[in-house]
């Protein structure tokens, strides 16, 4: 039996994030479903189907990534045709026998900011969170241990031309976004979100970077500050990577997703401007009723 590793894109708008729950729709659970319909595997505990991560409902991903064994030649494509079109495998690596994908080298995550904030202030900030530190106050869950490092935040400002603004003419420029993308070896559950608004009241003005201090270095008889998540909407895996593993992509599964992309962001823009006009329409009643 071989050991294969997959690589999984998926738009988490549909789904109740990616660990299996009774009734509900996850990523796990469709996959899992997919690969027992296509006699990749039968009982999990024979096949070792392991997981990297759970993201949240609404948390999409470009690179979370699965493993299991199995007699059968993995096929991607195969797969692919049989997966809804809101998850796709995007790449696939042999892996040795004991292989857990949880234990990662790197993981990086992206968060998308809309608001028009102080890049600079977001800069300030993200040097704070650089290191290691204590995430206490940056979960939802008791864990044995809130130790995390941070091996890099990097805050970029997109121009929309960047994104085809010739091809989706409907983007405005004050939608513009702002990437975070944070690169470390595990993270907590929710410390992204919680993170992400951190950064939100530090570029507003609503907390000092010294009050960031103090949230990374906790007092152990200090009470777990309270700190609201972000919408989990605008936030994506984006990669996980092993040492001594590399994926090899699959160039038709890749252009396949981005094809399914384009078309539910052209479905996206028409709802907009379904909108837009609505609003424009009473707009305009309203300065005639005035």
């Amino acid at each position: 039996m071989k050991r294969t590793a997959l690589k999984i894109g998926y738009i988490g708008t549909n789904f109740h994030g990616f660990q299996r729950q009774p009734n509900l729709r996850t990523v796990e659970e469709e996959l899992i479903y997919h690969l027992r319909k296509l006699d990749y595997i039968d009982d999990l505990k024979k096949s070792r189907f392991r997981i990297a991560g759970r993201t949240d409902a609404g948390v999409h991903s470009l690179g979370n990534v699965i493993s299991f064994q199995s007699e059968k030649e993995v096929r991607v494509n195969e797969i692919n045709n049989s997966l809804p079109d809101d998850i796709q495998i995007l790449a696939s690596a042999p892996v040795r026998y004991a292989f857990k994908p949880r234990y990662a080298q790197m993981r990086q995550y992206r968060y998308m900011l809309f608001q028009d904030l102080d890049v600079d202030k977001l800069n300030d900030c993200a040097e704070v969170f650089k290191g290691t530190h204590n995430f206490t106050n940056f979960t939802k869950r008791f864990q044995k241990t809130t130790t995390r490092t941070i091996d890099d935040i990097k805050i970029t400002k997109v121009n929309l031309d960047d994104y085809h603004k010739r091809e989706f003419p409907n983007l405005h420029d004050t939608l513009s976004p702002i990437f975070v993308d944070i690169y470390g070896e595990s993270f907590l559950w929710n410390m992204v979100r919680k993170m992400m608004r951190v950064f939100i009241d530090v570029a507003v003005g609503k907390m000092t970077l010294d009050e960031v201090e103090r949230l990374l270095n906790p007092k152990p008889e200090e009470p777990r500050a309270y700190i609201k998540v972000t919408e989990p909407d605008y936030l994506i895996l984006m990669d996980i990577q092993y040492d001594g593993i590399k994926f090899t992509y699959d160039d038709y599964a890749c252009e396949r997703f981005r094809r399914d992309l384009v078309d539910s962001l052209s479905n996206l823009q028409k709802k907009y401007a379904i909108r837009e006009s609505m609003i424009k329409s009473l707009n305009d009643l309203h300065k005639i009723l005035m």
